[in-house]
């Protein structure tokens, strides 16, 4: 989706000359159908009419310009009744204030986000009202499916408070506190499948000397590091003693996928995206054409989470409502215990069985990159190496000559080398340094008809 004010300003650049001709002045928009309608480019005058863009008449909407086939994109805004209408309305949008028909002040209406292939609005950002962030004060309002924009107050049926009541107090944030009670229970989990995958050796080895971001408490509630505070080897050591050496190692930057390729450091986002469901985005996760995935103060639902999955900003949009991939993989692991957690053995073991699952997952995935990557180096270095000389015999184990010195490397040699088991040492024989050809050899045996020589010869008979 798209922000209304981000295209404000923008410039319309015609494909067919590349001219850019002119920019946005407003957003029209039909309040009656939740519809983005086009773009004001002229308000016209005394003299002139109005000039509108209508959204059909789009071919692109880029982060920095509006692409139109042509200048004729551009037409009278009495060309096209249902904009017409709205301009005769003369609604503004900004600064309306937005309430329920039963009383209830959602805000005032700031923005707008909508689909830039459809144009259908998917809802407002919102300053104030009783659902606003405390952080930015706030909020986004879920397009209704009805609104009507009086002259200082826009109407919202009361089934959209209720939706943004549900999303931000209902069953998801009670089953994210009960998992906040239940911390302890999935810690072990966690520990596990940090010291999995990062040795303890290692992590004591990363932590000393580093900045801690958070404090370290050991079990019996002791503070060993506190934050800002720089790790010692003996701060390392009494929490390697205590059992929280991965705290620590987490606690200054480390991170479980550390050891491990930045592809599987996403797919642990992919996989834990979900927790984000039902969260307060704290910033806006856009996609690198400047789409807006998921606007700020807006509650985080299955569609902003598909849509994350479209543009592969799974990560993006965790660490946007606060949660960094490890976080939300322990969270998806004890998720279950999350809701129902009545007994804490039972809720453990379920964290560890949700845990270890997806460190078997992981495992997996890296495991077929890492095949994935050996065979594609194993094909390059083949590739690299045909059409080259070899800098020694190359025997097959009956001794019999697959390549001579200096003879070049053929597929066939390839496939005979393969076949006999010495592959690796026909490919670490290559001679792959520039062969050194002298002048005399460059030369043709005769002189070029326009050289020179040639000329000079002639010229003397």
């Amino acid at each position: 989706m798209r922000k209304g004010s981000d295209l404000v300003g923008k410039p319309i650049v015609a494909f067919d000359t590349g001219e850019e001709f002119e920019s946005v002045q407003d957003l029209l928009f039909d309040q009656h159908n939740n519809q983005l309608l086009g773009f004001l480019v002229d308000e016209g005058g005394w003299f002139s009419s109005t000039q509108v863009l209508p959204l059909e008449n789009v071919q692109t909407i880029g982060p920095d310009a509006i692409i139109v086939p042509s200048k004729t994109a551009i037409v009278n805004a009495t060309q096209v009744p249902a904009i017409n209408r709205v301009l005769e309305r003369n609604n503004v949008l900004k600064g309306t204030k937005i309430m329920t028909t039963d009383g209830r002040d959602l805000g005032t209406m700031a923005d707008l986000y909508f689909d830039e292939k459809t144009g259908a609005v998917e809802g407002y950002e919102v300053s104030g009202g009783i659902f606003a962030d405390g952080y930015t004060g706030r909020s986004f309002v879920p397009a209704p499916q009805t609104l009507k924009i009086g002259e200082d107050v826009a109407f919202v049926p009361p089934e959209t408070a209720d939706l943004m009541e549900e999303q931000v107090g209902g069953i998801k944030a009670a089953a994210q506190t009960a998992g906040e009670r239940l911390q302890e229970t999935t810690q072990s989990a966690t520990a596990s499948l940090t010291n999995a995958t990062v040795d303890p050796a290692q992590q004591k080895q990363f932590v000393i000397g580093r900045i801690a971001e958070s404090d370290v408490v050991a079990p019996d509630g002791t503070l060993l590091v506190t934050r800002g505070q720089q790790v010692t080897p003996l701060a390392a050591e009494e929490a390697e003693r205590q059992g929280v050496l991965d705290g620590l190692y987490r606690a200054t930057g480390g991170s479980i996928s550390a050891g491990l390729s930045s592809r599987a450091s996403g797919l642990v986002a992919g996989s834990a995206v979900e927790e984000a469901i039902g969260r307060r985005v704290l910033r806006p996760v856009r996609t690198n054409e400047g789409m807006v995935i998921a606007a700020p103060s807006q509650i985080v639902t299955e569609q902003v989470v598909n849509r994350a999955r479209t543009f592969h900003k799974e990560a993006e949009l965790l660490d946007a409502v606060g949660l960094s991939s490890t976080e939300a993989a322990r969270a998806q692991a004890g998720g279950a215990l999350s809701v129902a957690g009545d007994r804490l053995s039972a809720t453990t073991q379920q964290a560890n069985a949700g845990a270890g699952n997806l460190w078997e997952r992981l495992k997996e995935k890296v495991t077929d990159l890492s095949e994935r990557s050996a065979q594609e180096a194993h094909e390059a270095r083949i590739k690299a190496a045909l059409g080259r000389p070899v800098s020694r015999v190359i025997l097959d184990p009956q001794d019999n000559v697959i390549l001579n010195v200096g003879e070049l490397i053929t597929h066939q040699a390839i496939a005979r080398a393969e076949q006999a088991g010495v592959l690796d040492i026909l490919l670490g024989s290559v001679y792959d340094k520039d062969p050194e050809i002298s002048r005399e050899e460059l030369r043709a045996p005769e002189s070029g008809d326009a050289s020179l020589e040639h000329r000079e010869r002639n010229a003397t008979l």
